[in-house]
């Protein structure tokens, strides 16, 4: 029964938190300096996040298996765990490859307007 507790709880802040990016996705991207929002950053610095949760992650599986003793549990939510943060670290790092791309070819347009 604690387990479906934990599970509901982790789920329940993944969907606040995807409310509160929904609120700031439109807003200005924050490149350096520090920012506690996850929605405020820019794809490199979510990507470089989302490095560091990975000490993170397997703390949480020791944790759960030191609280659950299954071993069976902690593969599956060591699987999921992972899961979610190869796609998030994917995702992050191609939409910063095409901020870069997207950044470079606004520069060049900009430098053409201003030789005519």
């Amino acid at each position: 029964m604690r387990f479906v507790f934990v599970i509901a709880t982790l789920f329940t802040i993944n969907f606040i938190h995807l409310l509160v990016l929904r609120k700031w996705e439109m807003s200005e991207k924050v490149d350096k300096g520090i920012m506690m929002w996850y929605g405020r950053l820019s794809y490199r610095r979510k990507f470089i996040r989302t490095l560091w949760i990975i000490p993170i992650d397997i703390a949480i599986m020791f944790g759960f298996y030191y609280e659950f003793r299954s071993l069976r549990w902690t593969c599956i939510i060591a699987v999921i765990l992972s899961i979610i943060l190869f796609i998030q670290a994917f995702y992050n790092y191609k939409k910063w490859q095409e901020e870069i791309v997207t950044t470079d070819n606004n520069e060049k347009n900009q430098n053409k307007r201003n030789y005519l």
